[in-house]
């Protein structure tokens, strides 16, 4: 069709434009061979090795991070070429993914134009760039460089004008851009010189194909002044300084945030296969045997969680969405994940030999900085809500607030070193089976009268509905724990509670790092749920949900665990449970995702689906809502904790429910029920807004009176 245009440019482009042969050509392969010999070496004293030494001598325990090795490899290709996470920020991820395809589309066009002009051509005199392949080659790499530019410029205003108070600002940030803006500039410039000296003149075979290098034919109007000499001379000197620009890219590869382009890809590969991020397993007979708990030096760590640190590359989603760094708590998650990298080089400093051997050091031998304190500050550690907002932002798959959890459980089971107001809590776990340590013997009270069957009476049932410490102690919750009781009576559903023989579930003793209380909780409630083999259990709150569905496997407990939310969306769809009543003026309504119920669980659909069949009428998403939710202040044990430090979680929540124009908050969790009546209140809003959790809505819209026990609703039937 058009072969002999495209010989012509071959021609043109080598002979005249091209770098001689053999000379030039042997140089840049020795400057090639030289380029990516340096990029080893900036690895090398870039610190990587060394890091990697201290990597592979990490003592803590793994799960396995290469099962299934064909699924995670066709994961991380969907995820790294798709831009999966990147593209749930629209503005940082199209500019992101426009500069990763657009490098792809070059390295991809640069190999294809290598192998033709240096292998294939020489060697078997085959010329395969022509006709229809030359011109789509060549309208692929233009379109892909200008989205690269495009990209690049994006970022660079993100940069200088945007400015957000998230964003880490290092010199090398602003160099990168610069460095592959003027790589990409150079390299049209450079084709826009060529396609002027060969394809601009109308007698030219390729002039009619001109445009299928859109960005090279717009460049070479602004040499259209110039002489056939001085774009010669022109070319020569920016295709050697594009060149060399490429390669010195690659070497800077190895000194800078580059290296995510390999560390990345290579993290999402070794991802944890589990639904919750994975905290370090504590089997039981450690108790016994272990000398020390938690972690406080760096190779009490996994190696997962010390290659973490490499992956890594500083993007600052994580501090984006962080609810204690929103509130000016002093926890940037990717601080700590950066923190850890320079604790690494620090430490290696006294860990390796002359040899370059890296040794582990006792406590006694080492002199250097403390990772506890030094490293990441205490009120770092203690401000975390373990709201999983920073593992579900994180494009790199990197689990950062597991590694607190482990600070934590160091500092309060070895130091004894925790906020004062804890030690309370702790006590009235281990006395009364509750935070709030109330007497133990009144822990059914709140079912008396209602007639609520007990498993001890019945035997057994097939559902345990377990109530948890709220729902029996919280005066707030109490209401909750009988609607729900009553919504299953309705129902028709065989269900039971434990009263007094249930016990706290411990999810704060272990989000606050006491492993050993949280496991004697557990292991008592294991003993009882199988002793009235239990299979199936409804839980009230989204805390005590996750952890009997995922943490009591480690314990030997293995239950279907639902929330409720789950139950009852299944109990309308199916018709048991009717709702046909009015639930009164709630105004425009607003559901609050909690993170235990959301990002723990991806339960997102039915809270709402049953918001709708209760008729609630208007409803608005917040601004942060579904896997962005916006955390309510209560989780990691923070619900027992001073917020001293900063804004009140809580209120700035309540804040966003209030921006929305909402008039009534739904909640599906007791933590965050309580949480966000306390901030319409501490703000002042009661006239304006109000809290309601969805039992309770339920239950009105049911036709069910929660006031009364039953035995006074008989009383007023006869």
């Amino acid at each position: 069709m058009h072969g002999s245009g495209a010989e012509i440019s071959r021609e043109v482009f080598w002979n005249i434009l091209g770098p001689g042969f053999p000379t030039e050509q042997v140089l840049l392969y020795i400057i090639a061979v030289g380029a990516f010999l340096l990029f080893f070496q900036g690895l090398a004293r870039g610190g990587f090795f060394t890091r990697l030494k201290a990597i592979m001598k990490a003592q803590g325990p793994e799960i396995d991070r290469v099962n299934k090795p064909w699924e995670r490899f066709w994961y991380t290709v969907i995820d790294v070429f798709g831009q999966k996470k990147i593209l749930r920020e629209p503005f940082q991820g199209i500019f992101h993914s426009f500069i990763l395809w657009g490098f792809i589309a070059l390295v991809i066009t640069t190999a294809i134009v290598f192998a033709q002009a240096d292998i294939i051509w020489p060697i078997w005199h085959v010329w395969f760039m022509k006709d229809g392949f030359y011109l789509g080659l060549s309208l692929f790499a233009d379109v892909f460089g200008a989205l690269a530019i495009i990209g690049v410029l994006m970022a660079l205003y993100r940069r200088y004008v945007m400015k957000p108070k998230w964003l880490d600002e290092k010199a090398e940030d602003k160099i990168v851009l610069w460095f592959i803006l003027g790589i990409l500039v150079t390299g049209f410039v450079v084709e826009g010189l060529r396609i002027q000296a060969t394809e601009a003149n109308p007698s030219s075979p390729m002039y009619q194909y001109i445009w299928t290098s859109p960005v090279g034919r717009t460049m070479a109007f602004l040499f259209s002044g110039m002489s056939i000499e001085a774009i010669k001379g022109t070319h020569f000197m920016l295709w050697w300084a594009h060149v060399l620009g490429a390669f010195g890219f690659i070497i800077y590869i190895a000194y800078s945030k580059l290296l995510h382009i390999f560390m990345a890809p290579a993290n999402i590969f070794l991802r944890a296969d589990v639904q919750n991020p994975p905290i370090k397993v504590m089997p039981p007979e450690m108790f016994e045997n272990a000398e020390t708990f938690g972690i406080h030096k760096l190779e009490e760590y996994s190696w997962k969680d010390l290659f973490d640190s490499e992956a890594c590359i500083r993007c600052g989603r994580c501090v984006e969405v962080c609810p204690a760094f929103n509130t000016d708590k002093p926890l940037k998650p990717r601080d700590v994940i950066q923190n850890m990298r320079t604790y690494i080089e620090q430490k290696a400093k006294f860990a390796m030999d002359l040899n370059g051997n890296y040794r582990i050091l006792s406590d006694e031998e080492y002199t250097g900085p403390a990772l506890i304190g030094d490293t990441i500050e205490k009120d770092t550690i203690w401000a975390c809500t373990t709201c999983m907002a920073c593992v579900e932002a994180c494009p790199c798959y990197i689990n950062q607030f597991p590694k607190l959890i482990e600070l934590r459980r160091y500092l309060v089971m070895m130091e004894s070193d925790f906020p004062a107001e804890v030690l309370d809590v702790f006590k009235g776990m281990e006395n009364n089976s509750n935070p709030w340590s109330i007497g133990a013997h009144v822990r059914a009270d709140w079912a008396k009268g209602h007639d609520i069957p007990l498993m001890s009476e019945k035997g057994g049932a097939e559902y345990l509905f377990y109530v948890g410490c709220a729902g029996a102690f919280d005066d707030l919750n109490k209401k909750v724990a009988i609607s729900l009781a009553k919504i299953f009576k309705a129902a028709g559903l065989d269900f039971a509670i434990l009263g007094t023989e249930e016990g706290c579930c411990g999810d704060s003793a272990k989000k606050i790092g006491n492993e050993y209380i949280y496991q004697a909780l557990a292991m008592a409630n294991i003993e009882t749920f199988k002793a009235y083999n239990v299979k199936q259990i409804i839980t009230m709150c989204p805390h005590g949900y996750n952890t009997l569905k995922h943490d009591y496997k480690e314990l030997g407990g293995n239950f279907e665990v639902f929330h409720y939310t789950e139950i009852l969306d299944k109990l309308i769809k199916d018709g048991s449970l009717k709702l046909n009543q009015p639930v009164g003026d709630l105004g425009t309504v607003t559901y609050h995702d909690s993170c235990y119920l959301g990002r723990y669980n991806n339960v997102y659909k039915q809270p709402r689906n049953i918001l709708k069949a209760a008729g609630v009428g208007n409803m608005v998403e917040m601004a942060s809502h579904h896997a962005k939710s916006f955390c309510c202040g209560a989780g990691g044990g923070r619900m027992w904790m001073e917020e001293d430090l900063g804004a009140r979680i809580n209120q700035t929540r309540t804040k966003e429910v209030e921006a929305a124009g909402a008039k009534t908050v739904c909640t599906a969790c007791p933590f965050c029920y309580t949480m966000l009546s306390d901030g319409i209140k501490e703000l002042e809003l009661s006239e304006k807004l109000q809290a309601i959790d969805i039992a309770v809505l339920v239950a009105k819209a049911a036709g069910i009176d929660i006031k009364s026990s039953d035995a006074d609703e008989k009383e007023a039937a006869s």
